[in-house]
């Protein structure tokens, strides 16, 4: 197994996933308004919110996304860009996923004509659990200003809601709620 699916299959970081329980839920506002205003500040025609399960990357919002994945809400891990972002913990930018030996034959560059891509990492208790991205169908440079933006935006709103959701359920099962981390 490669380091990426390592870190992705983490016991821990799946069981913290499954805590916030967010996987397979409906779309909510607080999300839909945060993946909009990042579509807006970035000027791109999609932004996400994933969640990085085992086998497969749920939306918790989409943007702009093509059917039939606005629809599922979901894509296999293999057509995942944001599994490098939660593995790395860090920033993910890629300018021209047709020209990157990472990415060129991922399956979403043709079917989801994803040709560039930014995303930061969602983090909840030190785990990341999925990313805020945007997505544009062209060659793009991303500006540090916008890479500055995305990693704002979450801590700002998706963030408080992600923690909120984790708290609660934590408290449901009888454990104390952990204080969010700063970087959330």
């Amino acid at each position: 197994m490669s380091e990426l699916l390592e870190i992705v299959h983490n016991l821990n970081r799946l069981a913290e996933l499954q805590r916030v329980a967010l996987l397979d839920t409906p779309p909510e506002e607080p999300f839909d308004r945060l993946t909009r205003l990042a579509t807006r500040l970035c000027k791109t025609p999609v932004g996400l919110v994933s969640l990085v399960d085992r086998d497969r990357q749920f939306f918790k919002s989409a943007i702009g996304l093509p059917e039939p994945w606005h629809t599922r809400r979901e894509t296999p891990l293999n057509y995942s860009f944001c599994k490098h972002a939660v593995a790395q913990h860090e920033p993910l930018v890629v300018h021209d996923a047709r020209r990157d030996p990472t990415f060129r034959d991922n399956p979403a560059v043709r079917e989801l004509n994803i040709v560039a891509y930014a995303g930061v990492p969602l983090t909840l208790s030190g785990y990341a659990l999925g990313t805020l991205c945007v997505i544009d169908c062209e060659p793009r440079a991303w500006s540090y200003d916008e890479v500055q933006t995305l990693k704002t935006l979450p801590s700002a709103r998706c963030g408080r809601s992600i923690c909120a959701r984790g708290c609660a359920n934590r408290t449901k099962r009888g454990a104390a709620p952990k204080r969010a981390p700063t970087d959330f």
